[in-house]
């Protein structure tokens, strides 16, 4: 048996705090442990009252009289306390406290008090409840539909976003209605995979779409997101479904991939038409152009030995000006054809400008327009050049009584010819309009028969030798129209 002082040697070395006082709390004695928890040294707490000096509070319910009234009755008293150490810190205590009654019966009671400092393993507890607390909050009032699935495919809990998203309320799901058997089929494989990959450690989640049957029997397009929860030793334990109902987006989104196969199909029927078109086109430009040519020739030999003045000279004269229009129309046609098919060669040659301007002023009877400024070599698809130029002095012709000067200027590697009229000049609102495709200004729609495709096609041609063409209006009225060309 050990003495009274072996008894306080091993009360000594206990790391837990140990405390012997009376009944009423006045401490007697303790040892390292309790200074250590405490703050206290032995000298400095002897004497004062235990549940003054820590500041007790029974964290469990409870007070110090029933404290003490259990120790008068049963003779040990267990409990949790709040105690404020020397440092200002308040540290919670498991405490066990056993009344000693001792054999002499005029020596005092004790209570032998032994607390074990719980602070951190019940802030995490309370942590642990918290979370727990906020977790069932977020996961009962979250307006997402969340689930808690089991290995073996059983729902263990679900929200009632979730249930509600199913047309059922949730104690229809739990446990009466398995993830599979909620999945159609075609969604099962890829889950599957998924699966896997969670369960290899590949993974922690995943996101994928699936369709989930309606308690109505239609099926429900979802977005969810799974997690696997694992136990202490790492091993799956179960799932964490969160679901998102996308139905109003799949049915966008299907709508959308049938409107663009319908478009793709209507693109191709366009496409296909478009193609007939110009192939039509091209066929009876080619079939137009050659008796036209033929009574373009007759009509001019006609014309030659007849007197225009007298009625079949006139009708001749006629008939040889309707012609000549539509060669006009059929030229442009067919260019129009070539733009659009990009059938196009602009195969570039070393030309002289004047040269060019004098076959072209010739082939419109304009032989009287100037041409100023020196020659310049220029590099141009021949018949492109001709058809440029011929059709700006068609264009003048038509719209402001013919061109009044061509004017050659060599500025450094490149060429302008600038082709200039007195005309009306172009209204300032169609301006930005001029060069395009099918225009033509209000004002003279109506009384100048023309297809609106001579300046698309000038412009067209230009760039595609590398040039380009602009309009400015001229200073003393009129138009200028610029035609730039590389220099060779």
């Amino acid at each position: 048996m050990l003495g009274q002082l072996g008894q306080k040697r091993v009360l000594e070395i206990i790391p837990t705090a140990v405390i012997v006082r009376d009944l009423t709390g006045r401490i007697l004695w303790w040892n390292g442990g309790a200074e250590r928890l405490y703050g206290w040294p032995a000298d400095a707490a002897y004497g004062h009252v235990t549940h003054r000096l820590f500041s007790t509070t029974y964290v469990d319910g409870g007070s110090l009289a029933e404290q003490t009234a259990a120790l008068e009755r049963d003779g040990h008293w267990d409990g949790t306390m709040q105690h404020l150490t020397a440092t200002g810190r308040t540290v919670t205590v498991l405490s066990r406290q056993v009344l000693y009654r001792p054999e002499n019966d005029d020596a005092p009671v004790q209570v032998l008090e032994i607390n074990t400092d719980v602070t951190a393993a019940r802030a995490a507890q309370q942590a642990l409840g918290l979370s727990e607390q906020r977790f069932r909050a977020q996961f009962t009032q979250s307006p997402v539909g969340q689930a808690i699935r089991s290995l073996d495919g059983a729902l263990i809990a679900v929200n009632t976003a979730f249930a509600g998203m199913l047309g059922r309320r949730p104690e229809e799901v739990i446990g009466r209605i398995t993830g599979d058997e909620l999945l159609h089929p075609e969604s099962v494989p890829g889950v599957q995979r998924q699966f896997a990959r969670l369960f290899a450690g590949e993974a922690d989640s995943y996101t994928h779409e699936a369709r989930l049957r309606h308690a109505d029997g239609h099926w429900v397009d979802v977005e969810a997101t799974v997690s696997l929860v694992r136990d202490a030793e790492q091993r799956p334990e179960h799932l964490i479904v969160v679901i998102t109902d996308i139905c109003a987006r799949a049915t966008a989104e299907r709508a959308r991939d049938q409107a663009a196969a319908a478009l793709a199909e209507r693109n191709a029927e366009l496409e296909a038409a478009d193609r007939f078109k110009l192939d039509m086109i091209g066929m009876l430009g080619h079939e137009i152009n050659n008796p036209l040519q033929s009574i373009l020739g007759f009509t001019d030999l006609l014309a030659a030995e007849m007197d225009p003045e007298t009625p079949h000279g006139r009708l001749v004269g006629i008939v040889n000006r309707q012609a000549e229009r539509l060669d006009e129309i059929v030229r442009e046609v067919l260019s129009l054809v070539s733009l659009d098919t990009g059938n196009i060669a602009a195969v570039r040659e070393r030309l002289s400008l004047r040269a060019e301007l004098a076959r072209a002023l010739e082939a419109t009877g304009r032989r009287d327009v100037p041409v100023l400024g020196p020659d310049a070599k220029v590099l141009f698809h021949p018949a492109h050049l001709q058809q440029v130029v011929v059709n700006l002095l068609s264009n003048a012709d038509k719209y402001a009584g013919g061109a009044s000067v061509l004017r050659i200027e060599a500025d450094g590697d490149r060429v302008r010819l600038r082709v200039e009229d007195r005309g009306p000049g172009v209204p300032e609102e169609f301006r930005p309009r001029l060069f395009e495709r099918l225009a033509r200004a209000d004002q003279t729609a109506g009384t100048v028969r023309g297809t609106g495709l001579g300046l698309y096609i000038v412009r067209s041609l230009a760039q595609a030798n590398h040039g380009d063409v602009r309009h400015e209006p001229h200073p003393d009225g009129g138009s200028v129209f610029v035609v730039e060309a590389d220099a060779a």
